[in-house]
């Protein structure tokens, strides 16, 4: 019996070492940081390498962390997953600890009227290839939301949907930057060094306009380092803001294209910047090689920007933009209002439509600027169209812009520059026309340094009332001021007056010289310095300088655009 007794003794020890060594290993293997591949399958259960969910994969990292790179593969044809689910910071991520999830094409979604994806703290996520549905119908509807300084994160090649949301709310966007799940815009460290390359921002339909968000992509007080990046975006469907950088810094907007607004839409602003790089200018804000096109609404502001900052080594920068096919009863491109340090360059803005007014470029109170190779055709606009708006601008250099075929129902208004200093200089008008009005460069009231040279200007639209290639109405004295090397052709005809120049103010230190004056319009052509005059001559006379000429510059074809003089 003592023997049998202890044998029982013995085997009950063994067992509970078994047991305690099994469940000792069981809590060490759900303790362990993730490191290698797994799946992400809902076929399956939560077990080994397979994660049923994606809230499971958060809790993992979230409990786990990693300790080297971890790859989560979502089985194919595994979707949809209806959760809304929230990443926070996994412990050990680094640059090459990253966390990359490869979505293969599923869905993740949720009805509820929230975030689908919330990365809260969580830094080096990679997402490719997932669509993100954010299938809610009321406020708070977003796609993904950043906060709590996730930084280095990456969404690419992945659709952004909001595909039942009809309603007007601020609170709803495809992916917003904001300190709340209840806001789009609140302050706070939403994140630095995040990047969305290459997806697609829609509501999901091909043929309905009626869902979407009121934002896009909303980066509202950013106070952390920001850098954050958008490139490569197709975003479509938006009720109101497309881009929406406010007291952020750094933001890089480039190569993205934007259409397409929400049905009943009156607004869209395709890039709202406002107060940029306001606490460091150490970071550059960029916003080069957008295009914005078929919008169909009241007011369009193409790219607006309010006291952005920059530095000489790092200006502000909208370079390669393009705008076409866009319908409103105001349509606005570029617009730097009160920028500080400036460039844009190489937009494209054309067939554009709106109801009253239309702008291509706006540097409006911007300082140490450029505004190189932007084109600004094929737009038309119920009341004036304004090409390149620079207003109040310093040391600005306007260089290699063409305006052309543009149409508005009262007048265009090319090159405008009052109290500007800088220079204007290779720039192309022509084949512009209004119904009353046609002016080419429209400048006044400069106090510093200006040179308008080497520009091109063809007046060929019929007006009812006046054309004017140059119309500096300088009234005050200046530092230096040059019209020179400039070619102006006139053919069309005015109901009152063609100008080739009006200049009523300080006309002789302005330094007309070599520009070559062609008019063959049927109207009456007048130079305006102490009073009209009607010749060449006694405009020379005039300005005291007899070295500007008449001369047909033939230009290569005009029909095609080619205005390059072969004579």
């Amino acid at each position: 019996m003592e023997k049998h007794y202890n044998t029982k003794w013995l085997s009950s020890l063994q067992r509970g070492f078994l047991l305690s060594a099994a469940l000792l290993l069981m809590s060490g293997m759900a303790m362990a940081q993730l490191n290698g591949t797994y799946t992400i399958n809902s076929a399956s259960a939560t077990s080994g390498t397979n994660f049923k969910s994606f809230t499971d994969l958060a809790s993992a990292l979230k409990s786990n962390g990693v300790s080297g790179a971890v790859t989560v593969n979502v089985v194919k044809g595994s979707g949809p997953y209806s959760e809304s689910v929230t990443f926070t910071q996994a412990s050990g991520a680094s640059a090459t600890n990253t966390i990359t999830i490869n979505g293969n094409g599923e869905t993740i979604t949720t009805t509820s009227s929230t975030h689908v994806m919330q990365l809260q703290g969580a830094d080096r996520m990679k997402f490719d290839d997932l669509i993100i549905n954010a299938a809610g119908t009321g406020n708070n509807t977003k796609c993904v939301l950043l906060r709590s300084n996730a930084d280095y994160n990456t969404f690419n090649n992945c659709e952004f949907v909001v595909s039942k949301y009809t309603g007007t709310s601020n609170t709803t966007a495809y992916v917003a930057f904001s300190n709340t799940t209840s806001s789009a815009r609140s302050a706070g460290n939403h994140g630095s060094h995040n990047t969305f390359s290459n997806n697609k921002l829609w509501n999901g339909s091909t043929t309905s306009k009626s869902a979407g968000p009121y934002y896009g992509i909303v980066e509202y007080y950013n106070r952390a380092t920001g850098n954050n990046t958008f490139e490569n975006n197709d975003m479509m469907h938006v009720y109101y803001y497309w881009m929406y950088n406010y007291y952020s810094s750094g933001y890089k907007i480039n190569d993205n294209k934007f259409h397409v607004q929400r049905s009943n839409a009156r607004y869209a602003y395709i890039t709202y910047s406002y107060y940029g790089n306001s606490r460091t200018t150490a970071n550059q804000i960029q916003m080069n090689g957008n295009e914005y096109y078929d919008l169909d609404c009241d007011y369009v502001y193409g790219m607006y920007s309010f006291r952005c900052q920059g530095t000489s080594a790092k200006p502000f920068q909208m370079s390669e933009n393009k705008c076409y096919n866009n319908d409103g009863l105001y349509v606005y491109g570029p617009r730097p209002y009160y920028a500080n340090t400036y460039e844009s360059n190489d937009n494209q803005v054309y067939n554009n439509s709106a109801d009253y007014y239309l702008y291509g470029l706006y540097p409006y109170y911007s300082t140490n600027g450029e505004c190189v190779g932007n084109e600004i055709i094929n737009n038309e606009a119920g009341y004036y169209v304004y090409g390149v708006y620079c207003y109040y601008a310093s040391n600005v250099n306007i260089d290699g812009n063409t305006i052309n075929n543009n149409k508005g129902g009262y007048g265009v208004y090319g090159f405008y520059h009052y109290y500007m200093t800088g220079t204007l200089t290779n720039n192309t008008y022509y084949n512009n026309s209004g119904d009353y009005y046609n002016y080419a460069f429209l400048g006044g009231y400069c106090r510093g340094s200006l040179d308008v040279t080497h520009n091109t200007i063809i007046m060929n639209g019929d007006v009812d009332y006046y054309n004017y290639a140059f119309y500096a109405y300088m009234y005050y004295a200046f530092t230096s001021m040059n019209y020179k090397n400039n070619i102006v052709v006139i053919s069309a005809r005015a109901g009152y007056y063609n100008y080739v120049m009006y200049s009523q103010y300080n006309y002789k230190d302005m330094n007309w010289e070599n520009n070559d004056f062609y008019i063959t319009s049927p109207s009456t052509t007048y130079y305006y310095t102490s009073g009209q005059h009607t010749t060449l001559a006694n405009f020379n006379n005039s300005v005291g300088n007899t070295t500007n000429i008449s001369v047909d510059p033939k230009f290569k074809d005009l029909a095609k655009n080619d205005i390059t003089p072969t004579n």
